[in-house]
């Protein structure tokens, strides 16, 4: 707890010390204090934990962009070339893909990722299940086969 509490209130003080831009030492002493006073609250309510987890999913997603880079840009080329197909030989459809990510978090990034890869959308994420509108049978089996999925987990195993 001790930990969680000195890496919060040095957080939240690097980021006052950031935005505020003040270093006299009165405002400095009383930008601690208020940190401090703000991670304890966080602790006590039981919001560090959850806070945590996430700020560390968050610091391993560089590892994670270049993968979802790649997704994006070649579910971009499918769907130019089914936009630009004088036969638009899309098959709209729904499919309900269940997620294995272990927290609330990942599976925010996981339905994200799925929202920002062209050609398909998520539609709503109920007990881990995914709702996703695909546009075509190949980005609804870019779904199905689980990709990203996989990389979400990776990146959640670690935090």
């Amino acid at each position: 707890m001790l930990i969680k509490f000195c890496l919060s209130t040095s957080l939240l003080f690097l980021i006052w010390l950031l935005l505020s831009g003040f270093l006299k030492t009165n405002l400095l002493v009383l930008g601690l204090l208020s940190s401090g006073l703000v991670s304890l609250l966080a602790i006590k309510l039981g919001l560090l934990s959850e806070h945590s987890q996430r700020l560390r999913i968050n610091l391993r997603l560089p590892r994670y962009l270049p993968f979802l880079l790649k997704e994006i840009w070649l579910s971009n080329l499918h769907v130019a070339g089914l936009i630009l197909n004088p036969k638009l030989p899309i098959q709209p459809q729904t499919l309900r893909y269940q997620a294995q990510q272990k927290t609330e978090s990942g599976l925010a990034v996981h339905g994200n990722s799925i929202t920002l890869t062209p050609g398909t959308i998520s539609v709503d994420i109920k007990d881990k299940e995914i709702l996703v509108h695909a546009l075509s049978d190949t980005t609804a089996e870019g779904v199905r086969a689980g990709s990203i999925d996989q990389q979400v987990c990776k990146l959640e195993d670690k935090a």
